[in-house]
């Protein structure tokens, strides 16, 4: 019988590795529920820290990721509460219906696939991926990007055009599951 290694969130790297897969994705996750970059980020960031000094290990990656997604959404459950602001937002989240699951599977989903698009943008040449992220995340114009980089407009252009030829590519077995949710 093979023995399977637990994963020690202490062990040198280990945290950092997974810290550096998950931040982004939680990140969006808990923005779902609280509306707030900063405290999305702080939520999270707590969240690792706990984490950090938590003394058990996890079966698998995927124990580990169940146990991040529900730290995360009772933390942003907690700041809700505690700041009291948004009382209807805890309100419905605290009716503890079915559609309440389907939503926490919904926002599980859309933090993954987020996290497949931005691993995909982060796959695209230098130049490509940056000005991709300027037009499509951050949302500057062709103008402003070309005034930014110091580069022509046609060449923005030319860059959105070759990221998404790429994005299409890469992602194409995500159509289906973004189509759901657009």
């Amino acid at each position: 019988m093979q023995k399977i290694e637990k994963i020690n969130i202490r062990k040198q790297g280990v945290f950092d590795s997974y810290f550096r897969r998950y931040y982004q994705t939680l990140c969006y996750f808990a923005f779902n529920y609280l509306k707030e970059q900063d405290e999305a980020e702080d939520v999270v960031q707590e969240v690792f820290m706990k984490l950090l000094n938590w003394d058990e290990s996890f079966d698998n990656e995927e124990h580990l990721k169940h146990y991040l997604y529900k730290a995360v959404r009772n933390s942003c459950l907690n700041q809700i509460k505690m700041t009291g602001i948004r009382a209807d937002i805890l309100e419905s989240i605290q009716k503890n219906t079915p559609e309440d699951e389907n939503n926490f599977f919904v926002n599980v989903v859309r933090a993954e696939v987020y996290q497949e698009i931005m691993g995909a943008i982060q796959d695209l040449p230098t130049e490509c991926g940056r000005i991709f992220k300027l037009a499509y995340v951050e949302g500057f114009s062709n103008d402003e990007i070309a005034t930014q980089l110091s580069i022509s407009v046609n060449t923005v252009k030319a860059q959105k055009n070759k990221a998404k030829i790429q994005l299409r590519e890469k992602l194409k077995g995500l159509y289906p599951v973004l189509l759901f949710f657009v």
